[in-house]
């Protein structure tokens, strides 16, 4: 007789729970879905399609994170869209000939070490230059329309370089 009584109680305790699990679940869900969208311990939230090599969709997933986490501290600190200014990511062994890049170059699959960031102006190619000395780029390469970063730590340190190849910096960080 008492369960009759109290029954009513115990449907709402048990349909309340039914919407407190659902809510837990869904809640989790959300968040692991968010995460599939971010990259690096930080959790950046990066299209790594900008990264892509021309002639491989999907290519740029290869990028190094700690390169795409360094990049976002030059965002931050520049406040230029960094990420909207890719020229160049990933490469293919084929598009990096094409480009005429390096036999050894630090963009190839599978390193994906390094970028090149347009850069319209001399100004801004400073600004970039200086401000990815600050964030911890040990390897910076200046051209007259963009700037070549990469996290390659099999090669020289503490070096910049003007293109085409040979030619000196127009803004050196690490003198």
């Amino acid at each position: 007789m008492a369960f009759k009584d109290n029954r009513h109680i115990y449907i709402g305790l048990g349909t309340m729970a039914l919407l407190m699990g659902g809510a837990f679940l869904a809640f989790r869900l959300s968040r692991s879905n968010s995460k599939s969208r971010t990259h690096g311990r930080n959790g950046i939230a990066v299209d790594l399609s900008v990264f892509d090599s021309p002639d491989m969709p999907g290519s740029g997933n290869c990028m190094d994170r700690r390169l795409i986490a360094m990049l976002h501290n030059l965002s931050v600190k520049t406040g230029y869209p960094i990420f909207s200014w890719i020229n160049s990511g990933a490469r293919s062994e084929a598009h990096n000939r094409k480009v005429g890049g390096v036999r050894n170059s630090s963009h190839k699959m599978p390193a994906c070490k390094a970028v090149d960031i347009g850069a319209s102006s001399r100004s801004i190619r400073n600004n970039l230059v200086m401000a990815a000395r600050d964030v911890g780029f040990k390897r910076i390469g200046v051209g007259n329309t963009f700037v070549h970063l990469d996290v390659d730590e099999g090669k020289s340190q503490y070096v910049a370089w003007g293109y085409p190849s040979g030619r000196p910096a127009e803004v050196n960080p690490f003198v």
